[in-house]
């Protein structure tokens, strides 16, 4: 029988389909639904240009606007809510008191938040290099070599402010020129997935405190605890030991944070299940760190071998173990006991250990806070996506202001002026001050190098 060409039958696949019947699926850059002319296509231009000739591109055709966009990947705000707390904590150590003044004994403030503020900082600092260089799945090629580029801009730009911050001379520990020398140093292993980050994140914290107490022991070098552009150009082997090795955030085992960050941003954080996993073994590391340190001093000897080693007298050595090494010091080398420790800033095994355990116990608690409560954390929100203004700006307060006199009222003042502005600028403005600006920097030097052809590999010399 032959076939109804009436449009009401329908078309089962096995029948020849009638001529009047549109293509489905567009034929080169046809629209859906117009057939292409019979007959020869039209002769193509030769190809005359060179290795340095740009590469042609077709117009778009109109039907391309009707296509979808890209979803954007979702803001994890409960990341900025953190990087926001880790900035309040960093305040309070350099604003309130650490000795109480009756008992001689660390206060609340300084057992909560030093070391522990900082940590987190750098944690979050690795986390957003991974989330920079691509969330799971690490760039690779040109598009890698366009994200260094980025980051070596951004890294230098804030060594450069750090340093200039500096030289107010500001009293506080100023992590900023060792923050942008982590990003320098953490380039390279951008390409890396979650399993060698945790794995060289563990061989940092093992190796860096014993590789500082040996640089420490048996080199004479000044400590230059607050490096200034003058010290880097008239010291450079002391400026960059003290980075190094024997300043309060020496790089090497403050790598630890920002190796395991970069491994922490390599996993689906969006992922309720992630967060909840990463609040328990963030709370099982903090503890493996403080029970390892306390069984080392207690039950293995370690206080016995700091008193019998040490040139300092019992007191200061737990002055040492419970407010850090004083006069921006790093840890005694007298005896290899003191990497028993696990007190603020002491730098040892188990105090990057504990501390990173807390640091990802506070992330993964931010996180899941913002699920339920992002209203409410808007405040630590707005600050987290410009802790670098509102860090440098505290910094600035701090030389000016005679904090000592009233503490706790500079810092609620602090605390207030910077939420407040942080939310206005943030919900009119967007991206911090300073945020801008290195932003601005580098994606202009990172389309500058990709026009010459350095990084894309298109240009000839």
């Amino acid at each position: 029988m032959p076939l109804d060409s009436s449009p009401t039958q329908p078309f089962d696949g096995t029948q020849t389909p009638p001529a009047h019947t549109p293509l489905q699926v567009p034929e080169g850059d046809l629209p859906p639904g117009v057939r292409p002319e019979p007959g020869p296509s039209p002769a193509r231009p030769l190809w005359t240009g060179t290795a340095a000739t740009p590469v042609p591109s077709l117009p778009a055709p109109d039907w391309v606007e009707e296509v979808e966009p890209a979803r954007p990947r979702i803001r994890l705000v409960g990341l900025d809510a953190a990087r926001g707390f880790a900035l309040l904590g960093m305040i309070a150590v350099h604003t309130l008191p650490a000795q109480n003044s009756l008992t001689a004994q660390p206060t609340l403030t300084w057992t909560l938040f030093a070391g522990n503020s900082a940590a987190l900082f750098a944690l979050l600092a690795g986390v957003s290099l991974a989330l920079i260089t691509g969330r799971e799945a690490p760039h690779t090629g040109s598009r890698w070599r366009l994200s260094a580029t980025s980051l070596a801009v951004r890294a230098l730009l804030i060594f450069a402010l750090g340093i200039g911050l500096n030289v107010l001379d500001p009293h506080v520990f100023n992590i900023l020129p060792y923050y942008g020398l982590f990003f320098l140093l953490a380039i390279p292993f951008t390409r890396m997935r979650s399993t060698r980050l945790f794995i060289l994140a563990g061989l940092t914290a093992v190796a860096g405190p014993l590789l500082i107490h040996l640089i420490n022991g048996g080199l004479n070098y000044e400590i230059l605890p607050l490096p200034t552009v003058v010290t880097l150009a008239t010291d450079p082997v002391d400026s960059a030991l003290s980075l190094i090795s024997g300043g309060t955030y020496p790089a090497l085992s403050w790598m630890a944070y920002i190796f395991l960050g970069m491994g922490l941003g390599r996993l689906p954080l969006g992922r309720l299940n992630a967060q909840i996993q990463l609040l328990a073994a963030g709370g099982f590391l903090a503890l493996l760190g403080s029970g390892l340190s306390a069984f080392m001093l207690n039950v293995a000897g370690g206080w016995a071998g700091l008193r019998a080693n040490s040139p300092l007298p019992y007191r200061e050595i737990l002055d040492v173990a419970a407010f850090g090494p004083a006069d921006y010091r790093p840890l005694p080398t007298s005896s290899w006991w003191w990497l028993a420790l696990d007190g603020p800033h002491t730098n040892t095994p188990f105090s990057l250990l504990s501390s990173a355990g807390i640091a990802m116990a506070l992330m993964a608690g931010f996180l899941l806070l913002a699920r339920v409560a992002e209203n409410a954390l808007t405040p630590m929100i707005a600050a987290g996506t410009m802790t670098l203004t509102l860090y440098a700006t505290h910094l600035v307060f701090i030389t000016l202001a005679d904090i000592e006199t009233l503490p706790v009222l500079w810092f609620a003042i602090q605390i207030g002026v910077a939420g407040l502005f942080a939310t206005a600028w943030h919900f009119s403005l967007g991206r911090g001050p300073l945020e801008r600006v290195v932003a601005t920097s580098s994606r202009a030097v990172s389309a500058a190098v990709n026009r010459a052809g350095l990084v894309t590999g298109r240009h000839s010399s």
